[in-house]
Order: structure tokens, then sequence, then C-alpha cells
């Protein structure tokens, strides 16, 4: 039952961070590319990469990582709205924005993963 909750709250407060997030940068950036889900995905997967690089370090609880990598990033990151604003984008004729709103995101994403774990993996190695 524990790990039950630990989804739901992770995944609601990852989700409501998301949602913030993502509407602040789309309404600053006015323009009809979704560069909120973008950069939720990119910050999700640099913090994922981070977040992964210190529980490795300092050994999370099996309750931590739940927490955080299933429950927190599980709701904070946001493939399945990417996938609907491609379309729409795709829909609109907006071709050139679709694809590159799949490239930057898978690039931009992977590239923010591995900069998270190292940059995770040096400030584990300074705490330490």
């Amino acid at each position: 039952m524990i790990q039950v909750l630990l989804l739901i709250s992770g995944g609601a407060i990852g989700t409501v961070f998301r949602y913030g997030l993502s509407v602040w940068i789309q309404r600053t950036m006015m323009n009809p590319f979704p560069w909120g889900i973008l950069s939720v995905n990119v910050i999700g997967s640099f913090l994922i990469g981070f977040f992964w690089s210190l529980s490795e370090a300092f050994s999370f609880s099996s309750h931590t990582r739940l927490f955080l990598f299933t429950g927190f990033f599980g709701g904070f990151t946001t493939f399945s709205t990417f996938a609907l604003d491609t379309m729409h984008l795709m829909k609109m004729g907006e071709y050139k924005l679709a694809l590159l709103n799949v490239l930057a995101s898978n690039i931009l994403g992977i590239m923010g993963v591995f900069l998270g774990y190292m940059i995770g993996k040096n400030t584990a190695g300074l705490i330490k």
C-alpha cells in the first residue's frame, strides 16, 4: 500500500509542476511551437539523470526511487502530450515544426539525461 501512496503523491506533485511550468513557458514564448512541453521534457530528462546519479551515489531507498523516478518524473515528463502536440502541428500543416519538435525532444532529452547524470556524479563526489 505504501508503494501506491508514493506513486500517487509523486505523480500528483510532478503533474502540478509540469502543468505550471509548461503553461508559463508556452505563454512566455507566444508561439505555436510547443515550447512548454519541449522544455518540461528536456528539464525532466536532465533532472532524472541528475537524481539517478545521486541515487546511485547515496543509495536512495527503493521507496525514494519509486517516489522520484516513477511517481514524480512520471508525472512531470510528458511524452503523450509531446505526441499530441506533434499531431496538432501536422494537422495545421506545420510539418517542419512537427519534425523539429520530434528531433529536438528526443535529442535534447537524451542529452539532458547524460548531462544531468554527469553533473550529478560530480556533485555527489563533492558532497561525499
